[in-house]
C-alpha cells in the first residue's frame, strides 16, 4: 500500500512538474517575442487611420480618362476639372482631347477593387486635356481630365 502511494505522489509532483516547466516555457515566449508584436502596429493603429503617402502624378504629355465626381469649376472659361472618387487603376481611356461629350458621357473606366468602375462625364462639353493613361494608377482627388 505504501508502495502505490509512493508512486502515485511521485506521479503527481512529475504531472505537475510538466505543467510548471510548459506554463515557464509560455512565460518566456511571450517575453521573447512580445517585441515583434509592436512592429506590425502600423497595418492596424489603434488611434489614427493610416495617412495618404502619394501624391498625384498629372501627365500633360498623354491622353487620359477621368472619373467624374467632385467637380470644380476653375476659371472664368467654365473650365471643370474631373477628378478621382475612389484608388484604382485605368483600364480604359475613352475619350482624347478636343472630343466633344454630353453629360454622362463615359470618359474613362478604373479599375477599382476588381470591378470595372465608369467615371462619366459632370457635364456636356469638349475635353480639353486627359491627365492619365491605361495602366496609370489613382488615388482619390487624383486629376483624371479638364472639361472645357
Amino acid at each position: 500500500m505504501a508502495n502505490t502511494l509512493m508512486q502515485g505522489f511521485v506521479l503527481l509532483v512529475a504531472g505537475m512538474g510538466i505543467v510548471y516547466v510548459f506554463l515557464a516555457l509560455m512565460v518566456w515566449v511571450m517575453n521573447r517575442f512580445a517585441v515583434i508584436i509592436p512592429r506590425f502596429n502600423h497595418i492596424l493603429p489603434d488611434e489614427e487611420p493610416k495617412k495618404k503617402t502619394r501624391t498625384a502624378r498629372p501627365k500633360a504629355n498623354a491622353p487620359a480618362a477621368t472619373v467624374a465626381a467632385p467637380v470644380v469649376a476653375t476659371d472664368a472659361a467654365q473650365q471643370e476639372e474631373v477628378r478621382a472618387v475612389l484608388p484604382g487603376a485605368v483600364l480604359r481611356v475613352e475619350v482624347k482631347p478636343g472630343d466633344a461629350v454630353a453629360q454622362d458621357d463615359v470618359l474613362i473606366v478604373l479599375d477599382v477593387m476588381k470591378m470595372e468602375t465608369p467615371v462619366h462625364a459632370p457635364r456636356a462639353g469638349s475635353v480639353a486635356a486627359v491627365y492619365v493613361n491605361v495602366g496609370d494608377k489613382v488615388n482619390t482627388d487624383d486629376l483624371l481630365a479638364l472639361l472645357a
